[in-house]
């Protein structure tokens, strides 16, 4: 039986929901996916992906990523990885990426602690730049 790479997970309703992650996939198909490690939530799609290698990012640049993106879901991982929807590449060697995709709720609180930890980053970065050259 072929895998459906993008798939619909059923859970019985009992199940507790996933909590968010602080691991997630920004994908092709505009989609925002949090890592989980058990069960996923109820009715939510799932992005299984593969990492691709420094090198082979590298070797397809930013038009061939775009190309590949237009036959396959790639996503962008908060790792700064980027992965490659299950059954494009070959598996073996790869970190793996499997998520769950976010409500709109979800992709919304999500953004708005980015944003926040982000202005954070950015301070204590150019903080210390200022302190290094003191």
């Amino acid at each position: 039986m072929p895998r459906n790479k993008m798939q619909k997970n059923v859970v019985p309703e009992t199940s507790e929901p996933a909590e968010l992650s602080t691991a997630f996939a920004l994908a092709s198909d505009g989609k925002l996916y949090f890592a989980f490690e058990s069960v996923p939530p109820p009715d939510r799609l799932v992005f299984v992906g593969y990492a691709l290698h420094a090198e082979e990012a590298t070797k397809l640049g930013a038009a061939g990523l775009l190309s590949w993106a237009m036959l396959h879901k790639l996503a962008l991982g908060s790792d700064g990885c980027i992965y490659v929807q299950e059954g494009a590449i070959d598996a073996t060697g790869r970190d793996v990426f499997r998520g769950f995709a976010a409500t709109p709720e979800e992709a919304t609180r999500a953004a708005e602690e980015i944003h926040r930890v982000a202005s954070n980053v950015t301070v204590e970065v150019f903080a210390r730049k200022r302190a290094a050259a003191a």
